[in-house]
């Protein structure tokens, strides 16, 4: 039999005329990489022999008899039902870890199995369970769910100072998995994206590693935060203002202060220790701008009057020097939607005299972004509006989208950078916030 398998063929042009190109190719549980060059930055690594580099099956991982209770919630999307503890990434279930079919409940660990449909329902993709239209039981009795879950994983292809081509295996993670640095003496030179069950590697989950992080071009603008840089200067008091919704409040950050608005703040005190900096975060999770600007008519949850925390007021409140905005919630509007939103949110700021720094979102999951692969170039209406409204009004902009877009260069898979598989960073996504802003204080 012919095994027929695709290449993937990286070419880079060199400062001169000749091509440097890395030939990795998947096939079956292995990965093949040929003898060639490639440049990475200001690094020329040379492969000087083809490797055979076989990649391990994503884990699986089996739970028997956990105890819970059914919700009365059908299960459908993230959001409603019972949660399948094992394939939790925190605040929700990680999106295909769940392995289709592996579910069994009972009302005792020895009794016979509920029956799918008419017992117990279950949503597959999100690993959420929930009472059926003619159950045994109800949402008060406790009963045992034995299942399967899969984990992510991050291979490295590294390459030796004479030219020898090896893989480091990641540590495998729920929905953030993070590739292995490369062994002292080599160079990482691509990523292997070991999805959910995958039990073979995958030619366009192979990542080659083009670019490093600092040759991302992005449209954060130096020099348009005068007042603000200028007091800083002279170690004067300085308010900021965090604005936004459940980014900004930290979503997904493992500890407070890796959230984007802390790591932002302490940059800040470490480059200008003489003045005292206040950084207050407002935010509300789940929110949108307009729901600030009008909470009486788009209420948050239905809150109304002081109760409701998703009010402009409590911006005004602080009298900022500085205030940040990051919505990406808001990332429905279209230009023309932007230009009339954010002039209000302008007009209503304008009182305190406070500078802007308005924040293009990062990337979200595929559905949301309307890609098809994580390779795909920033195409959202709304993150062009702000863009251009940043520069008709000449606004600073921390253009914290740029970076995202250039991951699949730097050969990560930008999902893996939502530690809850929708919208909300890691790590290492909030610090990507983080940098974009601190290119605003040159």
């Amino acid at each position: 039999m012919i095994r027929i398998f695709s290449s993937l063929l990286i070419v880079l042009l060199s400062q001169g005329t000749s091509l440097l190109a890395l030939d990795i190719t998947a096939q079956g549980g292995s990965v093949i990489i040929a003898p060639g060059k490639a440049q990475i930055g200001d690094k020329v690594i040379t492969v000087t022999q083809a490797a055979t580099l076989a990649i391990a099956p994503a884990p699986v991982l089996s739970v028997t008899h956990e105890a819970l209770t059914l919700s009365v919630d059908k299960p459908v999307g993230y959001a409603k039902g019972t949660k399948l503890r094992a394939c939790n990434a925190r605040d929700v279930n990680a999106a295909g870890s769940f392995v289709p079919g592996s579910l069994e409940i009972r009302r005792t660990k020895d009794g016979e199995p509920l029956k799918l449909d008419e017992d117990y329902l279950v949503d597959e993709v999100w690993g959420l369970v929930g009472l059926g239209p003619k159950s045994q039981v109800t949402a008060k009795d406790p009963v045992f769910a034995s299942y399967r879950h899969s984990l992510l994983r991050m291979d490295t292809v590294q390459v030796s100072l004479e030219g020898k081509a090896s893989l480091k295996q990641g540590e495998p993670h729920i929905s953030a998995p993070v590739p292995p640095d490369a062994d002292s003496g080599n160079v990482a030179v691509a990523h292997v994206f070991v999805n959910y069950r995958d039990t073979e590697a995958k030619q366009d989950q192979i990542y080659l590693i083009t670019e490093t992080s600092a040759q991302a071009v992005t449209g954060s603008t130096p020099g348009r935060l005068t007042k603000t840089l200028a007091k800083l200067k002279a170690g004067q008091p300085v308010t900021i203002v965090c604005w936004g919704d459940s980014v900004t409040a930290g979503g997904n950050a493992s500890k407070p202060e890796l959230r984007y608005v802390d790591v932002f703040s302490a940059g800040l005190r470490t480059r200008f220790p003489q003045s005292k900096i206040n950084v207050e975060n407002i935010s509300v999770g789940g929110s949108n701008s307009r729901q600030w600007l009008s909470p009486e008519q788009f209420s948050y949850r239905g809150l109304k009057g002081a109760e409701n925390p998703a009010r402009i007021e409590n911006v005004l409140a602080a009298k900022p020097d500085l205030v940040t905005i990051e919505f990406v919630n808001d990332a429905g509007l279209t230009p023309e939607k932007v230009e009339a939103q954010y002039s209000e949110i302008l007009e209503r700021l304008k009182p305190t005299g406070a500078e802007i720094v308005l924040i293009t979102p990062h990337f979200t999951m595929l559905k949301m972004m309307g890609f098809k692969t994580m390779r795909e170039a920033e195409k959202r209406p709304y993150v062009l509006g702000l863009r251009a409204f940043a520069e008709k009004h000449h606004l600073a902009l921390a253009d914290a989208s740029a970076p995202w877009e250039h991951l699949a260069k730097e050969g990560l898979p930008y999902l893996t950078l939502l530690h809850n598989t929708i919208n909300h960073p890691d790590d290492r996504g909030h610090l990507l916030f983080a940098e974009e802003l601190w290119k605003c204080f040159p």
